[in-house]
């Protein structure tokens, strides 16, 4: 199954909104590097080892753009 990230949350509150909204949807996520800002909170502030994605199935990788379009109030694009 390959993943596609969906979104880089700013905010921790961000992050709990969105993987709850792509949870009650049924949609399955994996949030990478989730552990490793637990373990250096701040002895290093790398953003690549300590920023964490919201990575969707790429066959739900659609609903959860909808998704998140929907929270951040933008309208979805059609195509």
């Amino acid at each position: 199954m390959s993943l596609v990230r969906v979104l880089t949350p700013d905010s921790e509150a961000e992050l709990l909104t969105v993987c709850s909204m792509l949870e009650a949807r049924g949609v399955p996520f994996f949030v990478r590097s989730a552990g490793l800002s637990s373990l250096f909170p701040a002895t290093m502030p790398v953003e690549w080892v300590n920023a964490r994605a919201i990575m969707v199935p790429e066959k739900r990788a659609d609903d959860a753009f909808a998704l998140i379009a929907d929270f951040r109030g933008s309208p979805e694009s059609k195509s």
